[in-house]
């Protein structure tokens, strides 16, 4: 049953993956959505252009918002960290959110709340017996440079919202697309196998679960600050490999894929596949959010599509 009262949110990143499921399930519980893109193919009455490095907004997806969930940057994950590409990494996250901040100046707007994203790699590509909080120092790799940098964009918005919250993002599991999309394929064909030793942990949350945390972070207005988003288990990769193929009736009996074959292949951005530790989302818990998956089983039943 919707809403009577709709409040209205507005999503940059519309083209991508999370940005369109957590529109899909706000729109079915009442609110009234607009998206911005860079995409003019995806232009709609409710979804605007923006381009960041034209300093270019239509102004009419400002209009009468109360929230913004703002999603836009490069993907991480894409292409090989060159020079170049780590500083188109930084700046679409940094600049997107200094241009949004500015358009909302120019145009009077204040908000009820802005949602800013940022992720698990504030920490580090680094993989130890720590378990690190919200409390944790950013790390000093590539990763944890460009989220503090992230994060520290969003005090632009400091006078423009009465509440900002920062959720930082570990890897996020879905049936509809992203990291699984190019890893059950591999897992069909009983190619599955560790990467690196298979010890490093892996911080996820599954879809349904992350949409549901956007709702309740927009409707609790008691919540601010940063939190930890990943699903309260800890999961190695060789955990999660061996999972899926159990998940999808397949063998687990490869070698592992050895560290110097992806470094070969993606050079320093193969980091993000042989390094990470544990995350703590007990801030988040304590706060009331409840996680439907809060097992691997329970959150591979959750994303996969069983033959």
């Amino acid at each position: 049953m919707k809403n009577t009262t709709s409040h209205t949110v507005l999503i940059t990143g519309y083209s991508g993956l999370i940005a369109k499921q957590i529109s899909t399930y706000l729109a079915q519980k009442g609110f009234i959505v607009k998206g911005l893109t860079q995409n003019k193919k995806q232009l709609s009455e409710s979804i605007f252009y923006w381009n960041v490095n034209e300093q270019l907004i239509d102004k009419r997806a400002l209009e009468n918002v109360d929230y913004i969930i703002h999603l836009a940057g490069a993907g991480i994950a894409d292409k090989r960290w060159t020079t170049k590409r780590k500083k188109e990494i930084i700046d679409s996250r940094v600049n997107s959110s200094l241009f949004l901040a500015k358009s909302l100046k120019e145009t009077n707007t204040k908000i009820k709340a802005l949602i800013g994203t940022s992720a698990i790699g504030y920490y580090g590509a680094v993989t130890s017996d720590k378990i690190f909080t919200e409390a944790d120092d950013s790390g000093i790799d590539f990763l944890g440079t460009c989220c503090l940098q992230w994060e520290k964009s969003y005090q632009a918005f400091n006078e423009l919202t009465d509440r900002m919250v920062i959720l930082r993002l570990p890897t996020v599991l879905s049936k509809n697309g992203g990291a699984l999309q190019k890893i059950v394929p591999i897992v069909k064909l009983g190619l599955a196998s560790p990467l690196g030793n298979g010890r490093q942990y892996m911080p996820i949350v599954s879809m349904d679960d992350l949409v549901k945390l956007y709702e309740f972070v927009l409707k609790n207005t008691h919540i601010e600050g940063t939190f930890n988003a990943n699903a309260p288990c800890d999961i190695t990769n060789k955990e999660l490999m061996m999972g899926l193929a159990t998940s999808l009736h397949k063998p687990f009996f490869m070698p592992s894929v050895p560290a110097f074959i992806l470094k070969a292949l993606y050079g320093e951005l193969a980091c993000v596949l042989l390094k990470g530790s544990r995350v703590s989302s007990d801030k988040l818990t304590r706060e009331g959010f409840i996680f439907s998956h809060t097992k691997l089983e329970s959150i591979l039943k959750s994303v996969l599509s069983f033959d």
